[in-house]
């Protein structure tokens, strides 16, 4: 199964205890106006299961639960069924009580594989021993095809859509996630996952964050010599800074209404995470002193989940800085 750690889009779950993987396909429509993510995943603990979630902008969510054996896969090519619902990076089929879908995806734009760096994990992403790995699948793609939203159709000819995954036993500690696909007047996407690292007896905060920009992914990781500094949390706004070499980036990302999704905890989908689709994301990216790109992102998913500035402030050997 080596050959998957190349192909982060893959299933991992093979033979493992203890473990969840679930995929996140996030789906705009061309008026920006309704926005749906679904969660399709196997749960595999105590209480093994498969599952798929769904959120939207109009403060619905819903847990949709499966057998354990509903849930089949292939990984030459990529694809997972659960029950009548089929999910793969080209299509999307949803025949559930509350919504139904067929849409097809075009020209995605995922985070680059090479031989050192399988993914947006980078050289970490090798390690066999991490709770909890990230891959993002297509930063910006386009949609097309139809929706059903409890009877209302909606248009999703020329949407756009978004997707990422996690593996492995348990969503971390504490984290911030926060990503956005729709900026004004750009073709730009970004992604930013900040989370506690348990590694070895201790911990670190790691981070990866990928800003997509007019074909061009500008990475900002742990990994690759970047750090963020003067982050900080203040009721609804989260602020910070970040640099990679002579690259810069100013992010304000103001929180909107969410809802709950289920999370795992040990392979089993205990854990609950406030999710909102209603957030902004506003971006000053910026090459020594000239700025390549200013907007503001719509409709933008965020999680802040536990207490992540304290695990920073206690960090020894982290790359995120507090104001």
């Amino acid at each position: 199964m080596i050959f998957n750690k190349w192909h982060p889009e893959n299933f991992h779950g093979v033979n493992k205890k203890n473990f969840f993987e679930g995929w996140y396909f996030k789906n705009t429509d061309p008026q920006k106006k309704y926005v749906f993510a679904v969660i399709p995943g196997v749960s595999i603990g105590d209480d093994s299961h498969s599952f798929v979630q769904i959120i939207d902008n109009n403060n619905f969510s819903k847990y949709y639960r499966f057998k354990l054996e509903d849930f089949k896969y292939t990984n030459n090519p990529f694809s997972v069924t659960i029950g009548n619902n089929f999910f793969s990076l080209e299509r999307l089929i949803l025949n559930l009580e509350d919504i139904s879908a067929d849409l097809n995806f075009e020209n995605l734009k995922p985070w680059p594989v090479s031989l050192f760096n399988p993914g947006a994990m980078g050289p970490y992403g090798f390690l066999n021993f991490l709770e909890c790995y990230h891959g993002i699948l297509s930063f910006n793609h386009t949609i097309k095809g139809s929706v059903v939203v409890r009877g209302e159709q909606k248009d999703y000819e020329n949407g756009n859509g978004y997707i990422e995954k996690d593996w492995g036993r348990s969503f971390p500690k504490s984290w911030i996630w926060a990503s956005s696909n729709n900026f004004e007047d750009y073709d730009a996407s970004f992604s930013l996952s900040i989370a506690n690292v348990p590694f070895g007896k201790s911990y670190f905060v790691g981070f990866i964050m990928g800003l997509y920009l007019n074909g061009k992914i500008y990475k900002f990781t742990t990994y690759n010599g970047a750090k963020i500094y003067d982050l900080a949390i203040k009721e609804n706004i989260i602020t910070f800074k970040a640099k990679r070499k002579n690259y810069y980036l100013d992010v304000r990302i103001k929180k909107g209404e969410g809802k709950i999704l289920l999370a795992p905890k040990n392979g089993n989908m205990t854990g609950r995470v406030n999710e909102s689709l209603n957030s902004e994301i506003s971006i000053v990216f910026k090459k020594d002193n000239n700025i390549i790109f200013s907007s503001k992102g719509i409709h933008a998913g965020l999680e802040v989940n536990g207490d992540i500035l304290k695990n920073i402030e206690n960090d020894k050997r982290g790359k995120v800085y507090l104001k």
